[in-house]
């Protein structure tokens, strides 16, 4: 479903993300790791065709990424960002139709699709008018979360979602959002520096350090054999708190 074939990114001749090689299989869940500055944003940015690569080609659905491609490409993915990218001056309903009302779709499709996702997500149908100032921080991930996923996209980027939000807020959107993967069996890639985020989700963990895959596979191999300091801080803190 999604595959970087020698991506590099550079800004300003700083190289952010090094030669990028990877293949993500189609219903996979797959969590990029690392600390803040790692590159794991610009690595999202780059399917997203928000940033293009220095050098490389990123494929989608066998798909080139280009500026010709773009457009398809984009009818493939839904995109959350951690602070959910809602606009202020449209209610909870219209962020979420926001591009099937783009794409032309009938009000009775759109409100059959809404209905299907307020139930899959678990936001309440009362907020739906209102603005995203009026709800709550986990339900405006939520209408993210409803509005990436409104076109059935095959492949989900989702950047930090939940990491701005309360811990017992986060924890049971974590909850949902699992099954939300379980039924909609897009292809994901999340992009987390938490590490039980990371252990929750994945069914492969990339860590990074520097823009670099620098260990890949199960979250348990990982921390059976931690490759960074950021990763080994981690398994120290769980030894201690034992």
């Amino acid at each position: 479903m999604l595959e970087f074939r020698g991506v590099s990114k550079a800004f300003g001749g700083r190289t952010v993300v090094p030669t990028f090689d990877l293949t993500i299989a189609t219903g996979e869940v797959t969590v990029l790791l690392g600390p803040s500055g790692c590159g794991k944003t610009t690595i999202l940015r780059m399917v997203a065709g928000l940033e293009t690569p220095t050098q490389g080609e990123i494929v989608v659905d066998d798909l080139v990424l280009t500026e010709q491609t773009l457009p398809d490409v984009r009818r493939r993915l839904g995109y959350v960002i951690q602070e959910g990218g809602l606009l202020p001056h449209l209610n909870a309903a219209r962020n979420v139709t926001l591009m099937a009302r783009h794409e032309g779709w009938s009000r009775e499709r759109r409100e059959s699709r809404l209905s299907e996702l307020v139930e899959m997500t678990r936001f309440p149908v009362e907020a739906l008018d209102r603005y995203p100032i009026e709800i709550s921080g986990g339900q405006r991930q939520r209408l993210s979360l409803m509005r990436a996923l409104f076109l059935s996209p095959q492949l989900l980027l989702l950047d930090e979602p939940l990491g701005a939000l309360d811990p017992m807020i986060r924890a049971g959107l974590q909850r949902d959002l699992k099954e939300v993967f379980r039924r909609t069996r897009a292809t994901v890639l999340l992009v987390t520096h938490d590490l039980i985020e990371a252990s929750w989700f994945a069914d492969q963990v990339c860590v990074l350090e520097d823009g670099n895959i620098v260990q890949r596979g199960a979250f348990a191999d990982i921390l059976e054999r931690p490759a960074t300091n950021f990763v080994r801080e981690f398994v120290n803190s769980q030894v201690v708190a034992k």
